[in-house]
C-alpha cells in the first residue's frame, strides 16, 4: 500500500513537472513571437521617424544646393561684367583668372550651333572645349529655352531664376568620377551662355556633417541591435546595372539607376531580398525574414517609403530623358537587426522560466512528501487503532467466556434454590435468559476465526449500549479460508460495521437495525453489512476516496472506506453498494490458490 502511494506521488510530481515545462515552453514561444512582433513594430516606428529625418536631410541638401545655385547666378553676373559680350574677344586665360578670383572650379562659354545644340567654345577647364550638347537631352532643351525665352519655364526640373537655370549636381562630361554643380546664365546681351560651375565639396561636407549617411551612422551607433540601414531602389535592385557614356566615352551609372540610394548593403541575400522588397511594395506594409547573413543571425525588415520624387543626380542624356517621368516616388528602406539582441532577451526569459519551474517543482515535491507522510501516518494510526481494537475485542471475548465459567456455580446455586422453592415460573424465565446468553456466546465462538469472533462480540456489546439491533450470521463459514489474513478481515468488517452504527444512530431506536453476514459461495468469500437508511448518489460516486465522509469531519478522518477498498483490492476482490432497500456494502474476495494475498508492508 505504501509503495502504491509512492508510485502515485511520483506520477503526480512527474505530471506536474511535465505540465509546468509544457506550459512554460508555450509561454517561451509566445514571448518569442511577441518580442519579434514588438521589435518589428519598433522598427516600423523607427523607420517612420528615420524617414522623416531623412526627408528633412534631403530638404536641407536641396536648400544647400539652391544656395550654391544662387551663388553661381551671382558669379555669372559678375563674370558677364568682366568679359566682352562677343565670345571672339574672350580668352581662356581671362576665364582662368576669373575662376580663381571667384573661387569656383571653372567657367565655360557655350555658343549656339545651327543644329539646335550648343558648342563649348571657351573654358578655363580645357578638357571641355569643343564638346557638344547634342546628346545631353533635357539639358540641351533647357539651354535652348534659356537662350530663346530668356527664362526656363517649360521644364519642371532643376532650379530656374531670371535669365538663369541650373540642374542638380551632375557627373562631369569629361571625368565620370567628378561631380559638379553647373549654372547657366543668358540675358540676351551676349552671344554665348555663361556656365560657371563648382565641385560637390560643399555638398559632401554637408552630407558628412548632417546628411543621410551621417544620420544612419548615428542610428547604428546609438542602437547596437541595428547593424545596417539601406535605401533600396526597387526599379533596379537585383537587375543588370545600366551604364551610360559621357562625352569622353567613360561609362558610369546614373544616380537614378543605382540599386542602393543610401546606406550600405553588406548583409545580403539578393534573391530573398528581391522577393521581400516586392512583397513590401505590393502589400505597402512592413515585411521581414530571419536568416544567417555574414555569419550572423539577423532579422531583416523591409519598409516601403512613399516620398517626393527621388532627385536625379546624374547627367540626363537622350537615352535616359524618357525615364524622367518614371522617376520613382517611393523606395524601400531595409533595416537589419542583430537577432542576438532578441535572443539575449529570450535567454533571460528562458532562465527565469527555468527558475520558476525548479522553485515550483521543489515546493510541490515538499508538499507531496508532507502529504504522503500525513496520509501514511493517518493510515498507520488507523491500522494501530484497528489492531488495538482487535486485541481489546479478543480480550473482551475471553473475558466474557471466563465470566461465564466464573459465574457458572452462581447460576447452578440460583437454579437449585428456585427448584427447592418450587418457583417454576421464575426458574423458566431465569434459565431462558441464561440459555440465550450462552447461545449468543456459542454463536460467536462458532465463527471459524477467533479474531472475527472477538470483533463480533465487541460490536454486539457496543450495539447493546447504543440500542442497536445488531445481528450476525456466519452459517457457511465454520472454518475460515486460508490465504486471507484475519487482521485484514477485522479491519474491513470493523470499518463497515462502525459506519453502519454511525448511520443508524441518526434514526429512531426502532429503526436502528444492522446485519452482518459472512459466507462462502463458489469459491468466493462474501461479507456484507446492512443498515437502515440511504446514501446520496453524489456521495456514493466518491465515497471510497480518502477524506470523504458523510459524518462529522472533526470526529472522522474519512479513511475507513478508503482503507477497506485497499484491503479488498489487495486480494483482487471487489466491493459494491446496494442502495435500493437500506444500505448494503458487499465485499467479494476469491479464495482459490491463485488469489492469495501478496502482503507488502
Amino acid at each position: 500500500m505504501i509503495n502504491r502511494y509512492r508510485r502515485t506521488s511520483l506520477i503526480l510530481v512527474s505530471s506536474l513537472i511535465a505540465l509546468l515545462i509544457g506550459n512554460n515552453m508555450i509561454y517561451y514561444f509566445i514571448s518569442k513571437n511577441t518580442l519579434e512582433e514588438k521589435t518589428l513594430n519598433d522598427i516600423n516606428n523607427e523607420s517612420i521617424v528615420l524617414n522623416k529625418i531623412l526627408e528633412n536631410s534631403r530638404e536641407g541638401a536641396r536648400f544647400v544646393e539652391a544656395l550654391v545655385g544662387e551663388k553661381l547666378r551671382s558669379d555669372s553676373i559678375a563674370i558677364q561684367s568682366q568679359i566682352d559680350p562677343d565670345i571672339n574677344h574672350v580668352t581662356n586665360e581671362q576665364l582662368d583668372a576669373l575662376s580663381e578670383k571667384l573661387n569656383i572650379k571653372a567657367i565655360t562659354l557655350l555658343t549656339k550651333t545651327k543644329d539646335a545644340s550648343f558648342h563649348l567654345t571657351k573654358s578655363s577647364h580645357r578638357e571641355e572645349i569643343n564638346l557638344d550638347t547634342k546628346r545631353w537631352g533635357l539639358w540641351n532643351k533647357a539651354f535652348l529655352e534659356l537662350y530663346d525665352r530668356k527664362n526656363v519655364t517649360a521644364l519642371n526640373w532643376g532650379q530656374s531664376l531670371p535669365n538663369y537655370w541650373t540642374g542638380p549636381f551632375s557627373i562631369s562630361d569629361t571625368n565620370a568620377e567628378e561631380f559638379y554643380k553647373y549654372g547657366y546664365y543668358y540675358d540676351g546681351t551676349t552671344n554665348y551662355l555663361i556656365n560657371p560651375f563648382v565641385s560637390d565639396k560643399v555638398f559632401k561636407d554637408y552630407d558628412k556633417l548632417i546628411g543621410i549617411n551621417s544620420i544612419i551612422h548615428d542610428v547604428t551607433s546609438s542602437n547596437r541591435s541595428v547593424i545596417e540601414v539601406s535605401g533600396i531602389n526597387p526599379a533596379t535592385f537585383g537587375k543588370e546595372q545600366i551604364e551610360v557614356e559621357n562625352g569622353t566615352g567613360q561609362k558610369y551609372t546614373l544616380r537614378y539607376y543605382i540599386p542602393i540610394f543610401f546606406g550600405s548593403y553588406e548583409y545580403k541575400n539578393e534573391k530573398l531580398d528581391s522577393e521581400y522588397i516586392q512583397k513590401a511594395i505590393d502589400t505597402k506594409e512592413l515585411v521581414s525574414y530571419k536568416a544567417e547573413l555574414n555569419g550572423k543571425t539577423v532579422l531583416k525588415a523591409f519598409i516601403p517609403v512613399f516620398t517626393n520624387k527621388i532627385d536625379e543626380l546624374g547627367v540626363i542624356t537622350e537615352n535616359s530623358e524618357k525615364e524622367l517621368d518614371k522617376t520613382l516616388n517611393y523606395y524601400v528602406m531595409a533595416i537589419t537587426i542583430d537577432y542576438q539582441a532578441i535572443q539575449s532577451q529570450l535567454n533571460q526569459i528562458l532562465w527565469e522560466l527555468l527558475l520558476v519551474v525548479i522553485v515550483i517543482t521543489v515546493i510541490c515535491i515538499i508538499l507531496l512528501v508532507m502529504l504522503n507522510k500525513f496520509i501514511s501516518k493517518t493510515k498507520d494510526q488507523a491500522v494501530t487503532e484497528t489492531q488495538s481494537a482487535y486485541i481489546d475485542e479478543m480480550n473482551s471475548l475471553f473475558t466474557s467466556i471466563r465470566g461465564q465459567r466464573h459465574d457458572f456455580l452462581n447460576h447452578i446455586s440460583t437454579i437449585s434454590a428456585l427448584v427447592e422453592l418450587d418457583k417454576i415460573k421464575e426458574l423458566k424465565e431465569y434459565t431462558g435468559e441464561l440459555v440465550e446468553d450462552v447461545l449468543k456466546i456459542n454463536d460467536i465462538i462458532s465463527i471459524g476465526q477467533p479474531a472475527i469472533a472477538a470483533l463480533v462480540q465487541s460490536k454486539s456489546v457496543s450495539a447493546e449500549v447504543k440500542d442497536i439491533q445488531f445481528t450476525f450470521s456466519f452459517t457457511t463459514l465454520k472454518e475460515f479460508p486460508e490465504g486471507v489474513r484475519s487482521v485484514d478481515c477485522v479491519r474491513a468488517i470493523g470499518n463497515l460495521v462502525d459506519n453502519a452504527f454511525d448511520e443508524v444512530m441518526k434514526l429512531p431506536k426502532e429503526e436502528r437495525i444492522v446485519k452482518l453476514i459472512g459466507e462462502i459461495e463458489s469459491g468466493i468469500l462474501k461479507l456484507s453489512v446492512y443498515n437502515k437508511g440511504t446514501i446520496h448518489d453524489a456521495i456514493i460516486e466518491k465515497i471510497f476516496e480518502a477524506g470523504i465522509s458523510s459524518k462529522n469531519a472533526q470526529e472522522h478522518s474519512g479513511l475507513g472506506l478508503a482503507i477497506t477498498l485497499d484491503i479488498v483490492r489487495k486480494y483482487k476482490g471487489s466491493i459494491r453498494i446496494d442502495n435500493s432497500d437500506g444500505v448494503t456494502f458487499v465485499i467479494e474476495i476469491p479464495i482459490n490458490q491463485y488469489a492469495k494475498a501478496i502482503y507488502s508492508a
